[in-house]
C-alpha cells in the first residue's frame, strides 16, 4: 500500500521540486513506521517475562483460590479450634517420623507462641483475623485482614517474633534450671525459626517489616534464602524462592507501584528509625543467642554423646534445623 502511495503520488507531481517534496514525505513515512515497529518489538521482549511471572502468580492464586472454594463449605461447620489442633497434631505426625514426637511437639509449641504474637498484634490494630493453621513442612498461615498502612503490618510482622523469642528464652531458662538437654535444643530451634522469618523477604515477617525501610531489602533477602535453600537444601526455602519471585520482580516494574495505594507506604522517619532499631537489635539478639546456645549446650552435649533424635548417623539438631 506504501508503495503503491508513493508512485501514485509521484506521477501526479509535475514539477521537480513537488516529486522532491513526495519522496521525502515517503521516506519520512517509512522510517518512522520502522522505529514504530521496532520499539513495539522491544515492548513485547520486555513485557514477555512480565507475563511469564504474572501468569504464574495468577495460576497459583486460582489454584488456591479454587481450592479454598471447595472447602468453604465443609469448613464452615467445623469450630475454628479444631483447624489449629487439627492441623498442629497432623504436623506433629508428620515430623514425628523423622524427629521424634517429643522434639516435633515442642517445635509446634513454639510455633504457636510465635503465631499468637501475630495474632495479638493483629487484634490490638483491630484487624479482622482467622486462627492459626499449621501446614507441615511450610509452618502456619492465618487469613488476615489487610493493615491499613505499612506501619500497621510492620507492627504485627515483628510481634511475633518477638513473642516466639520470649518463647524461646524460656526453654533457654529451663535448661539451665533442669539441665535437660531437651530444652536446650527447644531453644535452638526456637531461635531459629524467629531468625528465619526474619529475612527481609515477601510474606515472611522481615519482609513486611521491609516494606516501612525500603522494599529493596527484599533482594538482598531473595538471595540470602536462595544461599540458604543451596545449603540445606529444605523445602520451604526452595518454595519460598518460588512463590516469591514475582514479588521480587514487581520492585523493577513501574505499573506495580501505582497499584498500591499511595498511603499505604506512607511512614513517618521517626517510625522508620524505630522500626530499624528493633529490626536490628532483634537480629542480633537472635543471632547472638543462637550462636551461644550452640557453643555452650549443643555442641559439647552432642560430643558427649547426647541424642534427642532415633538414633542414626545424622540424627542431630543440624538435621533437624536443615530439614525443618
Amino acid at each position: 500500500m506504501t508503495q503503491l502511495g508513493f508512485i501514485g503520488r509521484f506521477h501526479k507531481t509535475e514539477s521537480p521540486t513537488g516529486r522532491f517534496n513526495a519522496i521525502q514525505e515517503e521516506l519520512f513515512f517509512r522510517e518512522s513506521a520502522h522505529c514504530d515497529l521496532h520499539e513495539w518489538l522491544v515492548d513485547r521482549r520486555k513485557t514477555g517475562h512480565r507475563r511469564i511471572a504474572e501468569n504464574l502468580r495468577s495460576s497459583l492464586w486460582c489454584l488456591l483460590r479454587s481450592g479454598s472454594q471447595a472447602l468453604i463449605p465443609i469448613a464452615k461447620h467445623i469450630p475454628a479450634p479444631v483447624w489449629t489442633v487439627g492441623s498442629m497434631l497432623l504436623s506433629i505426625a508428620f515430623y514425628s517420623s523423622r524427629f521424634g514426637w517429643e522434639l516435633s511437639t515442642g517445635f509446634m509449641l513454639l510455633l504457636l507462641i510465635h503465631e499468637c504474637g501475630h495474632l495479638l498484634a493483629a487484634r490490638y490494630q483491630g484487624a479482622r483475623t482467622s486462627v492459626p493453621i499449621f501446614i507441615p513442612y511450610i509452618g502456619a498461615i492465618i487469613d488476615m485482614q489487610k493493615p491499613r498502612n505499612a506501619w500497621e503490618g510492620a507492627v504485627i510482622g515483628i510481634s511475633g517474633p518477638i513473642i516466639g523469642s520470649l518463647g524461646a528464652f524460656t526453654c533457654l531458662a529451663f535448661h539451665r534450671l533442669t539441665g535437660s538437654f531437651y530444652f536446650a535444643e527447644l531453644a535452638l530451634l526456637g531461635f531459629f525459626l524467629n531468625l528465619f522469618n526474619l529475612i527481609p523477604l515477601g510474606f515472611l515477617d522481615g519482609g513486611h517489616i521491609a516494606a516501612t525501610l525500603s522494599r529493596w531489602l527484599w533482594i538482598p533477602g531473595y538471595l540470602l534464602m536462595g544461599a540458604f535453600a543451596w545449603y540445606t537444601h529444605a523445602p520451604v526455602p526452595i518454595l519460598a524462592l518460588i512463590v516469591m519471585l514475582p514479588m521480587v520482580i514487581s520492585l523493577f516494574r513501574a505499573k506495580s507501584a501505582k497499584r498500591q495505594s499511595p498511603d499505604y507506604d506512607r511512614v513517618s522517619l521517626k517510625r522508620r528509625i524505630t522500626m530499624g532499631i528493633l529490626y536490628v537489635a532483634l537480629i542480633s539478639i537472635l543471632a547472638a543467642s543462637m550462636c551461644w546456645v550452640w557453643c555452650n549446650d549443643i555442641a559439647p552435649g552432642l560430643h558427649s554423646g547426647k541424642r534427642l533424635l532415633p538414633t542414626g548417623p545424622k540424627s542431630n539438631i543440624t538435621t533437624a534445623v536443615k530439614k525443618f
